[in-house]
C-alpha cells in the first residue's frame, strides 16, 4: 500500500478527541491506491455513460480514442431511448427525445405506439445504435443500451395512456409519477424494446433504470428536491392496479383514504401547522389508522420488482449472453426509507449487474435538500442540523455539518462506504456491482465541484472497496477533459490502465 497522509475518518475521530473540529480542514480526503490481483486487473469494468448526440454527428473513433485515452474506457451506455433533453445531451427548443435506435415494429404490438410515437427525429435516418456498436467493438469496447424514465411525460400522441393515475383520479404528467408497470401497454412497450434492442443490434448488455419510489414516501416528499413536489399526487390508482390490488387482498378505498389524509398532515406540515402531538407520532398513528398507506407502497415496489424480473426474463429468453442489470436512484443515499425498499440482496436473481450511484459531490445538496423535504413533516420535530447528523447514523456516513455541506461536498469516504454496501448485498452471488462516480455531474452555484483530484479519490474508493469496475457518470457530454482524465489516473494508479 501506498503511504498517505491520515484518513479522513481518523482525522474526525482525532478532531472529536481534541474537541477541535477546525481541525479537519488540515486533513485531505484522501483514499491510498491499493494494487488490485491479476485477475481483478484483466476483468476491470470502465464504464462511461454518454448521450447519442455526439455519436450522431461527430467522428465515432475520436470519441471512442478520447475515452480511452483520458480514462481507460472498456465500455460506453448511451441513453438510447430518452424523452429527457439532458440524458439526449441536446437543448431543450424543439426537443422530442425518443428511439435514437430503428423501433423495428414487429416487437411492439399491443402498446398502442407507432413508429412516430417512438422514434427521436433529432438526427434525421441515423440509427445512433447501429453507428456506435461496430465502431466500439472495433476498439475492443463493450456497447450497453441504456433505457431510462423520464421525469417528464412525453408530449406525444398516444403516450398518457401508459402513465400512472393520482388517488384523486388525475393522469400522471411526471415524476413522482410515470409509466405504470401494471398497464399492460406500457408492459409491452418496454418488454418490445428490449426484445428489439437484443434481436436487431450486437449490443453487450442492457440497463434499465427508474428513479421513482413508492407512493407512501412520495407523498412526505422523502426525496432530494421534494420539498416542492404535490403530496396529492400520489401513485397508481389506475384500473390495473386496483384490480391487481383487489387480487391480493388490498383496499384501495381504504388507501385513498389514507392518502388523502396524509396529503393533509403534509400540507399543514408545510404551512407551519405543527401536529398537537408533533410530526413523527402524528405520521406514524396515520399509519396505524391506515395500514393500507404502507400496503400500498409495498404492493408499488413489488410491482416494480416484478417489472424488472420479467424484462431480465426477455432478454435472457433471446440472448443469453446480453448482460442485463439496473441503474439505481441516488435517492438511496439519502432515504433510510428508498434504501429499505431497495434491497440488493432480494434482486440478485434477476440482476447480472447493479449501477448504484455515490455521486459525491451532487450528493451533499441533494442531501440538504432532502433534509429540508421532511423536516415540513416527517421530521419536523427536530432541527434540520440534527436531522442531518441522525441520517449519517443510520446510513454509516461521516460528512460535513448542515452548515456547510453544500459548500463541503461528501469525501470518497462516502463512496467506499456506498460501493461496500452495494457488495455485501450481492455477496455470495454473481452480480456484479459498478457504482456510478460523478464527474461534472450540475450541482448549484457555492456547491462542491469535481476536480481532477476528486475524481481520482472516487474512483480510488470504488477499487479500495472491492468492486470488478467503475461507471464514469452522468453524461460524457458534461465532462471536463482533464475532470475526465482524473479517473484514467487513478486508473493509472491501480495497474488498470
Amino acid at each position: 500500500m501506498i503511504d498517505e497522509p491520515m484518513t479522513r475518518r481518523e482525522a474526525l475521530k482525532a478532531a472529536a478527541a481534541l474537541g477541535v473540529t477546525a481541525a479537519l480542514s488540515r486533513f485531505p480526503k484522501v483514499i491510498a491506491a491499493e494494487t488490485p490481483a491479476p485477475a481483478a486487473r484483466k476483468a476491470a469494468m470502465v464504464a462511461i455513460a454518454t448521450s447519442p448526440a455526439p455519436f450522431a454527428r461527430q467522428d465515432v473513433d475520436k470519441l471512442l480514442d478520447d475515452m480511452q485515452q483520458r480514462a481507460g474506457v472498456s465500455a460506453i451506455f448511451p441513453f438510447m431511448y430518452t424523452h429527457g433533453t439532458v440524458r439526449a445531451g441536446l437543448p431543450a427548443a424543439g426537443f422530442r427525445g425518443g428511439n435514437y435506435a430503428i423501433p423495428h415494429m414487429e416487437y411492439y404490438k399491443d402498446t398502442g405506439l407507432t413508429y412516430e410515437d417512438m422514434r427521436g427525429t433529432e438526427f434525421g435516418d441515423v440509427d445512433v445504435l447501429a453507428r456506435m456498436i461496430p465502431a466500439a467493438h472495433k476498439h475492443g469496447i463493450k456497447t450497453f443500451a441504456w433505457i431510462i424514465e423520464d421525469n417528464k411525460r412525453p408530449a406525444i400522441p398516444h403516450w398518457e395512456p401508459l402513465y400512472e393515475v393520482d388517488f384523486h383520479g388525475r393522469r400522471s404528467e411526471g415524476h413522482p409519477g410515470g409509466p405504470c408497470y401494471n398497464n399492460p401497454q406500457y408492459r409491452a412497450w418496454l418488454l418490445g424494446l428490449v426484445e428489439d434492442y437484443a434481436r436487431s443490434y450486437e449490443i453487450d448488455g442492457i440497463m434499465w433504470g427508474s428513479e421513482r419510489q413508492g407512493a407512501l414516501f412520495n407523498a412526505l416528499g422523502a426525496y432530494h428536491n421534494g420539498a416542492k413536489s404535490d403530496p396529492g399526487r400520489v401513485t397508481c390508482f389506475c384500473e390495473f392496479c386496483v384490480k391487481k390490488a383487489k387480487d391480493i387482498g388490498i383496499d384501495a378505498d381504504r388507501a385513498r383514504r389514507g392518502f388523502g389524509e396524509l396529503e393533509t398532515f403534509v400540507r399543514n406540515g408545510r404551512a407551519g401547522k405543527r401536529p398537537r402531538d408533533g410530526y413523527f407520532v402524528s405520521f406514524w398513528r396515520l399509519l396505524l389508522h391506515y395500514p393500507e398507506l404502507l400496503a400500498w407502497d409495498n404492493f408499488w415496489v413489488t410491482s416494480r420488482h416484478e417489472f424488472q424480473a420479467d424484462v431480465y426474463r426477455k432478454v435472457k429468453s433471446i440472448k443469453p449472453s446480453v448482460v442485463v442489470g439496473w441503474h439505481t436512484w441516488h435517492n438511496l443515499s439519502f432515504s433510510p426509507f428508498h434504501r429499505a425498499e431497495e434491497d440488493f440482496a432480494e434482486i440478485t436473481a434477476y440482476s447480472d449487474f447493479i449501477r448504484p450511484v455515490p455521486y459525491s459531490n451532487a450528493a451533499a445538496n441533494r442531501m440538504k435538500s432532502f433534509v429540508d423535504s421532511t423536516h415540513a413533516n416527517v421530521f419536523g420535530d427536530v432541527p434540520p442540523d440534527q436531522t442531518l447528523e441522525f441520517l449519517y447514523r443510520v446510513l454509516d456516513y461521516q460528512e460535513a455539518p448542515y452548515d456547510k455541506l453544500a459548500s463541503t461536498g461528501f469525501s470518497a469516504d462516502y463512496v467506499l462506504r456506498e460501493t461496500k454496501r452495494a457488495l455485501e448485498g450481492v455477496a455470495g452471488t454473481s452480480t456484479q456491482v459498478w457504482p456510478g462516480v460523478d464527474i461534472d455531474v450540475p450541482v448549484p452555484a457555492g456547491a462542491s465541484h469535481c476536480t481532477p483530484e476528486s475524481v481520482r479519490q472516487e474512483v480510488l474508493a470504488v477499487f479500495k472497496a472491492g468492486a470488478p469496475g467503475v461507471f464514469l457518470s452522468r453524461n460524457y457530454v458534461e465532462m471536463k477533459p482533464e475532470n475526465l482524465a482524473g479517473a484514467g489516473a487513478a486508473l493509472r494508479d491501480l495497474g488498470l490502465h
